[in-house]
């Protein structure tokens, strides 16, 4: 589907609308995620990325056994532009103040040192290197993600843009056999449910690509047998739910507005149904993913 700014502005307009009437999440972090949100927005729409040739893309064959079309780490980016970002980002969190702001400041101070490249924080990001994250989060206790975050926000723009040139090269196929992203391998953010059948279609965690998978199965682990999956909702938060798995004991949160005059927009619904992750980790469950702002 081609990337429609104006329709994306709105629906940001929208759902930002609908954030601030909650209780629970701060104004300041609404104030801070509409601003990276609309950046990110405007960025997307210019993004420029060259795919690999087709040789490095897997076959049809093995994306049809689960694996991905082209790995996380592979994926191009549009150096010059996430550079940018990365420094407006630094500067919103800066100004932000707390200890998000002493975060960037020190993430700051890093680059114009050397200490720290952006080219080594893009492509650490790229490969999902935990190790080379761990001491950045030891550094910034009371916002251990501060890098992370940095890193996906600045990223994210060249990621979706490659994603949806990737998109038109995956075989053609109703049901994903596997939970994962056809495309990068990464796990859901979010699920959907869609059509009076209630198809379910999934929002990935890396490239937002949307792919259908089996209504019926975590993504996480495959578990298929209907008692050891169940969903639950809370009254305050209509058309939203959470289907857990007893065997791997994740859970993943599903937009359901089929009945409901709302438009879906998956990485801010996550932020939206916050609520639900409190009652699943009570229940013992943890999220399959972190959430869409890296947190």
């Amino acid at each position: 589907m081609e990337f429609n700014l104006d329709d994306s502005r709105r629906r940001l307009k929208g759902k930002i609308t609908q954030l601030k009437k909650k209780s629970y999440i701060s104004t300041e972090l609404i104030d801070l995620l509409e601003a990276v949100a609309a950046q990110q927005l405007e960025a997307r729409a210019e993004s420029e990325v060259t795919l690999p040739g087709i040789e490095h893309f897997a076959s049809p064959e093995a994306v049809l056994q689960g694996v991905p079309l082209l790995g996380r780490e592979d994926f191009p980016i549009d150096k010059p532009q996430a550079e940018k970002l990365l420094g407006t980002f630094i500067t919103l969190l800066v100004d932000m103040g707390g200890p998000l702001g002493d975060g960037a400041r020190a993430v700051r101070e890093a680059l114009d040192s050397n200490d720290l490249t952006s080219d080594e924080l893009f492509q650490k990001f790229l490969e999902d290197d935990h190790k080379f994250f761990a001491p950045w989060a030891e550094r910034m206790p009371e916002a251990p993600r501060t890098l992370s975050f940095l890193a996906f926000a600045s990223l994210s723009p060249s990621l979706e843009a490659v994603g949806a040139q990737l998109a038109p090269n995956l075989p053609e196929v109703k049901v994903n056999p596997v939970g994962t992203c056809p495309i990068c391998g990464s796990l859901p953010l979010i699920s959907t449910l869609r059509e009076k059948e209630g198809f379910r279609h999934c929002t990935c965690s890396f490239c937002r690509h949307e792919y259908r998978v089996k209504r019926i199965a975590c993504p996480v682990c495959g578990e298929e047998d209907q008692k050891k999956l169940t969903f639950f909702t809370v009254e305050e938060e209509p058309g939203f739910r959470v289907d857990v798995c007893d065997t791997c004991k994740t859970y993943i949160k599903t937009i359901d507005f089929r009945d409901l005059d709302r438009i879906a927009v998956p990485i801010l619904d996550d932020l939206d149904s916050l609520a639900l992750d409190y009652v699943a980790a009570g229940q013992g469950y943890k999220r399959a993913t972190l959430s869409a702002w890296g947190f």
